[in-house]
C-alpha cells in the first residue's frame, strides 16, 4: 500500500557539501509536496517569506487553470534567482578559471537575490544592488576603525552582476525563458594599465626584503621576522615582473609537474602555466613561458632554499619523535604553508612600505612586464606569447609604448 502524501510543506535543507563541486551549500527552505521539490531561496532567517511562498504553491496548485499564454514554468516570474545561481555555480563555476572567486561572488550575490525571482532582474533593481554593495565592507577588510574598513566597490558589484547575467543564460540554456531578462551593468571605466617604473618596483623589492622608508626618505629595517614572512612577496615581485603571469596564478604554481596546478621545469627553463589536464580559457590564455636567465637564477636558488628547509624540518621532527609533516611543494609559501588564495593584504603591506601609491594592486606587475616588452622594442606576436595576451589586447594597451610608435608619422610632418 503506497505511503499517504502529507501534501504541500516546508523543510530546512542543511547546508551540505555538494558532490561535484566540493563547495558548502548553504541552509534553504525548500517546498516539498510528494516527488515535487522547489527551492524558496529563503534561509533559516527568512521563515516567513518561505511561508509565503508555500501559501502561494498552494493556491496555485488549486487555482482554476486560467494561466495565459506568458504564464508556465518558462516565465521569469516562475523561476527564483536562487535556482538559477546554485545550477551555476554546481555546473559553471568548477569550469571557470578561478572557481573560488566565482564562488564568493555568487555567495555576494545570494545574500540580496535570493528570495528574488527572474522577473525582478531589471534596471532599477539592479541599481539597487549595486548601492547596496557599495555600503558593504570588503569581504577580507579585518582593520577595527569602521572608517578604514575597505568597502565594495561600484566595479566590483559590476562583477558579481556579469555573473547574474551568465547564469541566467546558463539557466536560459537548460530551461528555456519565455522572455530572458537583460541584467543592467554599471558603466566600465577605461582601465589606465599601469606600470611600474624601475625605481618603484626596485622600491617594491626593497619593502619585501624587510625594510621601510620613512617620510625622510631614508630605509630602515623593519624589525622581528618580517624578512622570513616576505619571502612570498618577493618571489610574486620577480615572478610577476620578468613573466607577465596574472597574480592570481603564481600562488599556485608547483615545484613539480602537475596535471592539476601550474608547475616549473627548472630542466627545460619553462614555466607551464596550466597543469597537464586543465583546459585552456578564451579570456585568461595560459600559455608556456621561457623563464628569463635572470628568473632562472633566482628560481634555482630559491628551488635549493626550499629543499634544504625540507630537509631540516624533517630532521627536526624524526629527532622529536614525531611524524614527517605535509610541507608545500608550492613556489609561493608562508612558512610551512601554501599561500591560500590572493596575496594583496601582503602586496599593500609592502607598498605602503616603500611609499608609494595606494592604489597599486598586483595586477601592476603584469601591466609593468608587458610595458617593459613594449618600450624594448619586442615583436607585438612574441610580447603576446609571453604574456599570455592576445596581440590585439597588448597592441590596444600598450602600443603607445613601443619606441616606434608614431615616428614615421612625425617625420613625415617633418
Amino acid at each position: 500500500m503506497p505511503r499517504r502524501s502529507k501534501g504541500p510543506r516546508l523543510y530546512l535543507r542543511a547546508g551540505r557539501v555538494d558532490g561535484r563541486s566540493g563547495r558548502t551549500l548553504p541552509d534553504l527552505y525548500y517546498i516539498r509536496d510528494g516527488s515535487t521539490e522547489l527551492g524558496t531561496g529563503c534561509g533559516p532567517d527568512s521563515l516567513r517569506r518561505a511561508e509565503e511562498r508555500l501559501a502561494a504553491y498552494i493556491a496555485q496548485k488549486w487555482a482554476p487553470p486560467t494561466r495565459g499564454p506568458t504564464d508556465g514554468p518558462g516565465h521569469p516570474s516562475e523561476v527564483l534567482v536562487a535556482d538559477v545561481l546554485t545550477l551555476y555555480a554546481r555546473e559553471r563555476a568548477p569550469q571557470l578559471a578561478d572557481p573560488g572567486a566565482t564562488a564568493s561572488r555568487v555567495k555576494a550575490l545570494l545574500t540580496w537575490w535570493g528570495d528574488k525571482s527572474v522577473a525582478d532582474v531589471k534596471r532599477s533593481t539592479c541599481q539597487a544592488y549595486v548601492a547596496f554593495r557599495e555600503g558593504q565592507p570588503f569581504a577580507r577588510s579585518t582593520k577595527a576603525d569602521a572608517n578604514a574598513v575597505r568597502r565594495v566597490t561600484a566595479q566590483g558589484a559590476r562583477r558579481e552582476l556579469e555573473d547574474l547575467s551568465a547564469a541566467i543564460g546558463h539557466w536560459h540554456g537548460e530551461h528555456p525563458l519565455i522572455v530572458r531578462p537583460k541584467v543592467w551593468l554599471p558603466l566600465k571605466p577605461e582601465s589606465p594599465r599601469d606600470a611600474l617604473t624601475r625605481a618603484q618596483a626596485a622600491a617594491l623589492l626593497k619593502a619585501a626584503m624587510g625594510f621601510r622608508k620613512g617620510k625622510d626618505g631614508r630605509w630602515s629595517r623593519l624589525q622581528g621576522s618580517s624578512v622570513a614572512n616576505r619571502m612570498h612577496l618577493r618571489r610574486l615581485l620577480l615572478i610577476g615582473l620578468y613573466t607577465g603571469t596574472r597574480p592570481g596564478l603564481v600562488p599556485r604554481l608547483l615545484w613539480e609537474e602537475s596535471a592539476t596546478a601550474p608547475w616549473v621545469d627548472l630542466e627545460a627553463g619553462v614555466i607551464y602555466r596550466r597543469g597537464r589536464d586543465e583546459r585552456e580559457h578564451r579570456t585568461k590564455r595560459r600559455p608556456l613561458v621561457k623563464i628569463p636567465h635572470r628568473l632562472a637564477a633566482h628560481l634555482a636558488r630559491w628551488r635549493r632554499m626550499d629543499e634544504r628547509w625540507a630537509q631540516r624540518v624533517q630532521r627536526e621532527a624524526k629527532a622529536a619523535g614525531q611524524d614527517a609533516p605535509t610541507l608545500p611543494n608550492t613556489v609561493l609559501r608562508h612558512g610551512a604553508n601554501a599561500i591560500a588564495g590572493r596575496v594583496r593584504r601582503g602586496f599593500h603591506a609592502i607598498v605602503a612600505d616603500a611609499g608609494l601609491d595606494g592604489e597599486m594592486t598586483p595586477h601592476w606587475l603584469r601591466h609593468t612586464c608587458a610595458t617593459w616588452l613594449m618600450e624594448a622594442g619586442v615583436p607585438v606576436w612574441d610580447a603576446a606569447a609571453f604574456t599570455g595576451m592576445t596581440p590585439s589586447t597588448l597592441e590596444r594597451h600598450y602600443g603607445h609604448h613601443r619606441a616606434e610608435h608614431q615616428v614615421k608619422a612625425r617625420r613625415a610632418l617633418g
